[in-house]
């Protein structure tokens, strides 16, 4: 019984691609553009399927993660995952705190740190919605941030956990 539901679901996001496409010619102005974009990116969420990545994340590559403690080395890696957390949970607050407030300014830094973090670790997902909260906060969409915020909030959650539960490597380990 599943495959018409999936089928439906298919197609129904197939229209929303196509009238996407339909009115990109007639949306110009950039705040408009980036609204597009993220009707997109949801449509692409949407059509896949439903699963978690590692610890909540949809999207996300732990080599990254490893590379930078590799290059750290096991005498700092326990240090730059104290930090990372300590960056990761004050940005955190920094976006609630905007989010609550829909103070701009403050969703716009939280934004940047973000994009830089969770590209660092391989949170791909988490960075490309950072990435997407700062186009939302230029344009000082309320709407676009509501929807938003639900899912990155989670991502964010899930990354610091993650970052919290990993082990440096072992200085003994050769």
């Amino acid at each position: 019984m599943s495959p018409p539901l999936v089928d439906a679901k298919s197609r129904a996001l197939d229209g929303l691609r196509r009238a996407v496409q339909a009115l990109r010619p007639h949306l110009t102005t950039p705040d408009q553009q980036a609204n597009l974009f993220l009707i997109e990116e949801a449509a692409d969420r949407l059509a896949r399927p439903e699963q978690t990545g590692v610890m909540g994340l949809m999207d996300f590559d732990a080599s990254r993660l490893s590379h930078l403690m590799a290059i750290t080395g096991p005498d700092l890696a326990a240090e730059l995952l104290a930090r990372l957390t300590e960056d990761l949970t004050t940005t955190q607050t920094l976006l609630e705190q905007g989010t609550a407030t829909a103070d701009w300014t403050r969703l716009r830094e939280g934004s940047h740190v973000l994009i830089s973090l969770a590209g660092s670790v391989g949170a791909l997902s988490l960075q490309t919605m950072a990435e997407n909260l700062n186009a939302i906060a230029h344009a000082q969409d309320h709407g676009s941030l509501a929807t938003l915020m639900p899912p990155l909030t989670g991502e964010l959650a899930s990354l610091i956990q993650l970052i919290r539960t990993t082990r440096p490597p072992s200085l003994t380990a050769s």
